[in-house]
């Protein structure tokens, strides 16, 4: 999606977040409560739209003192005691489930990647230079699109033409682009020209399809194959009009991959998911795109049925560089998406300071992105990723780091420990929730109340009194008195004191120690949506606490849980929530690898439950 500018003056405070989840005039918090029933359509994906898409409400947030049973397990709930989808931190964990699959059209991120793949194609026609309008985020800040538009419609049919028909000359050049081969040059008779047409179907069709293609979706390429080519299309062409169709078929455009054999509901209500399905999710959620021909060997040899089958092919992807992707689109979406001000670290940052240059503004994404890869290669915790004091520069960024920079490219540097420690004091997160000459308490505060900490607030007042900026006074004085104010109390006084603990960072992530000639407070406390309080001395404080705290553990399993399914938790994911929590929390430091790896082979991965009416 598109970057979106953030300017300090008068606060578009309504625009910034969503209707439902900002403090009302008055009263303390209006709690989200419910949770999901979405579930996925009953006969695959459908023209247009997906069927039986995902509904309801967000539940509520997770908390690290949450409530407790005489003799039982130690739970995390909601935030100021919602009745949300508790995870058992400690003892026994409640037995796993796994709820409805919400019928998913593919982000444009695995849009491009998989043309990508296909076809060779490095244009990036969804998220590139002229990217198209983005999807917006669900109830609970991912995108996970469902429809698909008029607009979009005539979009992935002018993309398909362009992309298609540059492979196919390249093909004619004697070129491999992507997957792209003709599995036989320049046939004589129409027998052999439909042979090759099959042959094609089949291999090629295996990839778009991410499964088998079908005998009746076979035949219906063959019959547009014959019909161009009676039209006076070359062979090849004709092939790529093939391509074309396939690209533009739900089939390609959904989340649906069965496979030629259904599944069969257990004695427990469930079906598993096929193993196309899983070699498919498994690439979604962790490459963020097809699955290559090791995933789709093993689905095809179905080895791809069990935890353990499952956990070999998660190690192997997590140490594959394609992982960057998957991992950069959840931590982004997970700490920028919130209301309309989701931000997209690939379209650059625009600031007026000289030491915010193009070459900062450009390697913004690749600073986070290489970040988060060498947590999760290296010990994977949650205390490395909200602590490790170092990072990965360009020369520019280095200026900005007071650090030395490598001439060209990037590379990992030591940081000023005193000055610098984990993600939040990095320039991806400082500069993107700040305004264009200075900080922004509430964008930095409200990253972390609502998504570092799961927070829920109520909906936004008719009228949002802007900031008034004091002059010659500091920032924080400034959204200290904004906050004082009787309509502005009831929510900010929730988010903005964490955004104070970022004083010593100005607008562009420069630190600083004086704010208008004046010292910086980074001092304050605040109470958790779990209703503990907080005190903390500065950004690097608050950091070190939250990696420690349990509210924080409990919030990015949910998180990372909302991500993969695409939809609010429900009861029948608190089994492998806690799970996976728990198989976190024996590392210390809290491994969000492990978290990631259990979650991905649990039964709430593995396995659905039949939407209403769907017959199997």
């Amino acid at each position: 999606m598109k970057a979106q500018t953030l300017r300090r003056s008068s606060l578009a405070f309504t625009a910034l977040l969503s209707v439902g989840t900002i403090g009302a005039c008055t009263g303390r918090i209006g709690v989200l409560t419910g949770s999901a029933t979405g579930g996925g359509g009953s006969n695959g994906p459908s023209t247009g739209s997906a069927a039986g898409s995902g509904s309801g409400s967000g539940s509520g947030a997770g908390g690290s003192s949450g409530g407790t049973t005489d003799g039982g397990p130690t739970t995390a709930t909601g935030a100021g005691g919602t009745s949300a989808v508790p995870i058992a931190t400690t003892g026994a964990t409640p037995p796993e489930s796994a709820g409805t699959l919400v019928m998913r059209r593919l982000t444009y991120r695995e849009y491009d990647h998989m043309l990508a793949d296909l076809l060779g194609d490095a244009t990036a026609p969804a998220e590139g230079g002229n990217a198209w309008s983005p999807d917006a985020p669900n109830a609970v800040g991912y995108v996970a699109p469902s429809s698909v538009a008029d607009l979009q419609v005539n979009l992935y049919n002018e993309t398909a033409d362009t992309v298609v028909e540059t492979a196919i000359a390249a093909v004619v050049a004697g070129k491999t682009p992507g997957k792209l081969t003709i599995p036989c040059k320049a046939p004589t008779t129409t027998a052999a020209e439909t042979t090759c047409a099959t042959q094609f179907i089949t291999s090629f069709g295996l990839e778009a399809y991410r499964r088998p293609v079908a005998a009746a979706e076979q035949a219906d390429l063959l019959t547009l194959f014959s019909k161009v080519r009676g039209l006076g299309l070359s062979f090849n062409e004709s092939i790529g009009a093939m391509v074309k169709g396939m690209i533009q078929s739900p089939n390609f455009l959904y989340h649906w991959e069965i496979g030629p054999t259904p599944p069969v509901v257990g004695s427990d209500g469930l079906a598993p998911l096929t193993s196309w399905q899983l070699a498919s999710r498994l690439a979604s959620t962790i490459w963020e795109t097809m699955p290559d021909d090791t995933l789709l060997q093993a689905a095809q040899a179905g080895q791809l049925t069990t935890p353990a089958q499952v956990s070999t092919q998660v190690t192997r992807m997590l140490a594959d560089t394609r992982a960057s992707s998957g991992l950069y689109d959840f931590h982004e979406q997970w700490l920028f998406n919130f209301g309309s001000q989701g931000r997209d670290l690939s379209q650059p940052l625009v600031k007026s300071s000289p030491l915010f240059t193009a070459a900062v503004a450009q390697g913004v994404q690749t600073e986070f992105t290489d970040f988060i890869s060498s947590v999760y290669t290296g010990d994977g915790t949650l205390q490395t990723l909200f602590t490790a004091p170092y990072s990965f520069v360009n020369h520019d960024l280095g200026v900005i780091y007071g650090v030395t920079g490598p001439a060209t490219g990037f590379a990992k540097v030591a940081l000023d420990a005193t000055k610098r420690g984990g993600i939040f004091t990095q320039t991806a997160f400082l500069a993107t929730l700040a305004s264009d000459g200075a900080d922004n308490p509430i964008y930095r505060g409200l990253s972390i109340y609502l998504k570092v900490l799961c927070g829920n607030i109520g909906s936004p007042p008719a009228v949002v009194p802007p900031v008034n900026f004091i002059a010659n006074g500091t920032t924080r004085q400034s959204y200290e008195a904004h906050g004082m104010s009787a309509c502005a109390a009831g929510c900010h006084n929730l988010f903005d004191p964490p955004g104070f603990s970022f004083e010593n960072y100005d607008g562009i992530g420069a630190f600083r120690t004086t704010d208008a000639n004046l010292p910086v407070d980074s001092t304050g406390n605040f109470v958790t949506p779990a209703n503990a309080t907080i005190t903390f001395q500065n950004a690097l404080d608050l950091s070190k606490q939250l990696a420690q705290s349990g509210e924080a553990q409990t919030c990015i399993d949910r998180q990372w849980t909302r991500y993969i399914l695409g939809r609010p938790e429900t009861m029948a994911e608190s089994g492998s929530m806690s799970i996976a929590y728990q198989k976190a929390a024996a590392t210390a430091g809290f491994s969000i690898r492990d978290l990631l790896t259990t979650l991905v082979q649990s039964k709430a991965f593995m396995y659905r439950q039949p939407s209403p009416g769907e017959s199997l």
